[in-house]
């Protein structure tokens, strides 16, 4: 099961991303309101996604956490209700969504993931699955 991290400061909207993801059969890695936040929890294992939001209750920190997250090989979900999203983060590759997200969204964004998912258990050697 993959991990997502969801970094939104809008507490109602962050509600339905942390359940749109577990309803996608994903992994609640952790929800939080600031960059500040995610980055004091160093050290700790990284998701295997992120959801953010550009703008934070730690001001416009989203693009910086992104490039951090992607240094560090986490894939990136921008999510914002501002359209011009490139500016703030260059080339840092990530996927864009406007806000707000529907749960269909929200899934058809985590499918790729979920491929990956499946991938990744398809190559296990078939005795440690079995046990």
């Amino acid at each position: 099961m993959s991990t997502v991290l969801i970094c939104e400061d809008d507490a109602l909207l962050a509600l339905d991303l942390a359940d749109s993801v577990k309803e996608a059969g994903h992994e609640l890695f952790g929800v939080y309101a600031s960059a500040r936040a995610v980055l004091d929890a160093e050290g700790a294992p990284l998701p295997d996604l992120a959801i953010i939001d550009l703008s934070l209750a730690d001001g416009d920190t989203g693009a910086t956490l992104a490039r951090k997250l992607q240094e560090e090989g986490v894939r990136v979900i921008i999510v914002s209700g501002h359209s011009n999203v490139n500016v703030g983060l260059g080339s840092v590759p990530h996927t864009y969504a406007s806000k707000p997200l529907t749960g269909a969204l929200v899934r058809h964004l985590l499918e790729p993931l979920a491929k990956i998912e499946t991938k990744r258990e398809s190559k296990l050697d078939p005795a440690l699955a079995a046990g």
